[in-house]
């Protein structure tokens, strides 16, 4: 916070003083409104632009802080990819015999613009997340997963990114509202 100082003028600069501690509670509580207000807004934006299957995940690796002294909040997101099995939905298809059998996934990683995956297959991995691989007609080097590249989507911060222009417009009229609504109790 600056503080503001004209020399000479003492009554001055101790009314503008005055006039700024008045008005910190307000702007404090505008932005605390503000930060919550842009978690929900960037879970909802990148909920609605991508394909995730859940929104509690995105909540998950967006993270939200807000700093009283400097009267900053900040909205980040996590940087790793997420695994495609996070964006898909397994298909399966009726069998020679009658039974119904895999047939790969339907990827969605921009929300409802499918693709689809044929022969995907998702295994539980090292660290107990499952994760998506594909294999190749006649190609059975996947059977020992060694060597073989996971499949993965955008990452949360990514997702962020591409919307973060979208959403800037609505928590600026948002914190404006606020703080007019805290200015005048």
């Amino acid at each position: 916070m600056a503080r503001i100082k004209i020399d000479g003028l003492d009554a001055v600069t101790k009314e503008l003083n005055r006039i700024r501690s008045a008005q910190a509670p307000a702007i404090k509580k505008a932005i605390e409104d503000t930060v919550k207000f842009g978690e929900k807004a960037a879970v909802d934006g990148i909920y609605n632009r991508y394909g995730f299957n859940s929104r509690s995940y995105i909540e998950q690796n967006l993270s939200v802080s807000f700093d009283p002294r400097d009267l900053k909040g900040t909205i980040s997101a996590r940087y790793r990819p997420s695994t495609l099995i996070r964006f898909a939905r397994g298909l399966t298809r009726t069998a020679r015999w009658g039974g119904s059998r895999p047939d790969g996934h339907m990827v969605s990683a921009l929300r409802n613009k499918p693709v689809w995956f044929k022969g995907t297959f998702s295994v539980i991995g090292r660290n107990g997340n499952q994760i998506m691989f594909q294999r190749m007609k006649g190609d059975n080097s996947w059977r020992k997963l060694k060597g073989q590249k996971a499949m993965y989507g955008p990452s949360v911060a990514g997702s962020f990114g591409k919307i973060r222009g979208d959403i800037e417009p609505p928590i600026i009229a948002h914190l404006r509202n606020k703080y007019r609504q805290y200015a005048n109790r």
